[in-house]
Formats: C-alpha cells, structure tokens, sequence
C-alpha cells in the first residue's frame, strides 16, 4: 500500500521525501499543473507598504521574474511556512508569517489589521482561488492583486497496483480534482484523505470522503502525527 502525493511541486516532493523517511511507500501524481501567467503590465518599481504571498507558486513567480532591486527591504506576510522560504531564502524582505496558515490567521494578524486607506499592498497570488484576503482588503488600503500563475488540471493515467492506502490534498482545487477523477482510477471515497484544515475537510465530507485526517503544515513531525492517525484508522 502507497500514499498518493496530489499535491503540486514542490510540496509533493517533500511530503514524499518525509513519508520515505518513515519507512512509507509513496507515489508523486499532483493533480494540477502550475503553469505562469503574464502580467498586463509591469510591477512598480517602487517598494509598497506590505506585500501578502499567498502561495510559493506565487513567490516563485515573483522572484524570478518581476522582483527589483528597489524592492529590497520591502515588508512582507507570507500565508505560511512554505511560502515565506522563498522570501527569506532571497534574504532581501522582512517577513512574517501568521500562528494559523491560512487566509484567517494571516487576515488576524496586526500588521493587517491595522492597515490605512492610503498604504499600498501588492497581493502575490494565483487567478481563481478563495479571494478571502482580496475581498477583506479592498476598501481598507490601496490595494493591487497580481495573478502570477495558473492551475490546470493534471490527474493521472493510473495509480500503482499495489493500492492506495491514502490520498494527500493540498487544497479544494486539488480535492475537486480528486474527488472527480477517483472513480476512473478505482478509488473509493472510504479511502483516507488527508487534508491540510478544517475548512478542506469539512468540503471533502460534502464530497462523500468520511475517512479525513487533517495535517495542518508540512513539516516531518506534523506527518509523523498523520501517519501515526491513518495507521489507527
């Protein structure tokens, strides 16, 4: 038995690396390719007030292509853990990062809250998603959403014959994808799904999935806990 990695990278290579470490069999198949999305127009030369990254594909995205020396030192809050390496990698931003990875923990955060109609922030992320962050700011700062990457979906052919002991998603875009493509590769919905919240859980449940467990950050002691959780189950 194998856990399938849906995720895109490169988060599926890690999950798996830290699975393999364990001793567990995996395979990588992410469900969605991340493919980049040119901007209209050029980013502003100058630095704005606060920078929100929402996604590594989105940091990525940035650094490679649309980054300035006149943005050294801008401040930065990433969503999570993953997103922010990048930056810090880059040793060019000061950055932050929320106590809850995701769109309400980072929106909690002070520097947030206490934004004005008259400071600018760039929002690094992708076209479609939740729009949380970009709904809850609009009308509180200047704010301008930079679409740097696309998903589109990628399932697999075919899975191992050895059979799937769980599926690991990484958000409701890659759930829907699974969700939809499990019947063709065999899959029933008893088979664990592990999810990275709450939220996605309670969505993989309006789905029919009934066997979740829910690891919330990637790093090699929260998948030991998911491990030890889908070996319980």
């Amino acid at each position: 038995m194998t856990h399938w990695i849906s995720y895109s990278e490169p988060s599926a290579s890690r999950i798996s690396d830290t699975l393999q470490g364990l001793g567990e069999s995996t395979v990588c198949h992410p469900v969605t390719s991340i493919l980049p999305l040119p901007l209209p127009q050029p980013m502003p030369e100058t630095k704005p007030d606060l920078v929100i990254a929402l996604s590594q594909h989105a940091v990525s995205a940035y650094l490679s292509n649309y980054y300035r020396p006149t943005h050294r030192g801008a401040k930065v809050v990433a969503i999570g853990p993953a997103t922010a390496q990048g930056l810090i990698d880059a040793d060019n931003f000061d950055v932050q990062v929320p106590d809850d990875a995701n769109s309400e923990g980072l929106l909690a955060m002070p520097v947030l809250q206490q934004l004005g109609k008259n400071q600018s922030v760039w929002l690094l992320t992708g076209e479609g998603g939740r729009d949380v962050v970009a709904q809850a700011l609009v009308n509180r700062c200047n704010l301008s959403r930079f679409n740097l990457y696309r998903r589109e979906a990628s399932m697999p052919k075919a899975l191992p014959s050895r059979g799937v002991k769980s599926i690991w998603v990484g958000s409701i875009h890659g759930l829907q994808q699974v969700s939809a493509g499990a019947s063709s590769l065999g899959l029933k919905k008893h088979t664990t799904l592990v999810v990275p919240s709450a939220r996605v859980a309670d969505h993989a449940r309006r789905l029919g999935w009934y066997k979740l467990v829910i690891c919330q950050g990637n790093g090699p002691e929260q998948i030991h806990r998911a491990c030890e959780r889908i070996a319980d189950d």
